[in-house]
């Protein structure tokens, strides 16, 4: 699965710690600037379910 995240630099930095609670996190692109507001950023994840033991 394919996922996007937009947001301050705090805001994407707290969703992959979130994120990698309930998902294998395979690949994480470069950090690109926001289009629309100066402050804000995107990175996209590579993910797949988490294996349950």
């Amino acid at each position: 699965m394919r996922i996007r995240i937009d947001g301050t630099r705090a805001e994407i930095v707290d969703a992959l710690f979130r994120l990698r609670l309930h998902f294998t996190v395979c690949g994480v692109s470069r950090v690109y600037p926001g289009r629309t507001h100066p402050r804000q950023w995107r990175i996209y994840l590579t993910t797949r379910p988490r294996e349950r033991s």
